[in-house]
C-alpha cells in the first residue's frame, strides 16, 4: 500500500476547525503517516504528514504505530502553522 490512503480516499489540508469536527464525529485519535515525496512510508524525511482518523486503537500488537489523541496540543500547533516543507493533510474518511 504504497500510494494507499491519500490516492484512494482524498486528503486535505489539516485546519483548526477539523479537529473539533472529528470529535464531534466521535473519533479520538490520529495515526500519523510519514509520506516522503515520492509518496512512500517513511518518519525520518517526511514531505508530508498524513493523519489517518480512529476512533479506537487497534488491538493487536503488530498494528502498532504512531497515534496521537484528539485534541492534542501538538495536533492543535500543526493546523496553526503553515510549514511548507512538511505538508500536513487529514484523510477523508
Amino acid at each position: 500500500m504504497r500510494n494507499g490512503f491519500s490516492e484512494s480516499h482524498g486528503a486535505v489540508r489539516l485546519e483548526a476547525n477539523m479537529l473539533e469536527a472529528l470529535e464531534r464525529q466521535g473519533y479520538k485519535y490520529v495515526q500519523i503517516k510519514g509520506l516522503t515525496t515520492d509518496k512512500r512510508y517513511d518518519y525520518l524525511s517526511p514531505h508530508i504528514l498524513l493523519l489517518v482518523p480512529m476512533k479506537v486503537l487497534p488491538a493487536d500488537p503488530r498494528q502498532k504505530d504512531i497515534y496521537e489523541p484528539i485534541p492534542s496540543s501538538i495536533l492543535e500547533q500543526w493546523a496553526a502553522e503553515q510549514d511548507e516543507h512538511c505538508k500536513i493533510f487529514i484523510a477523508q474518511i
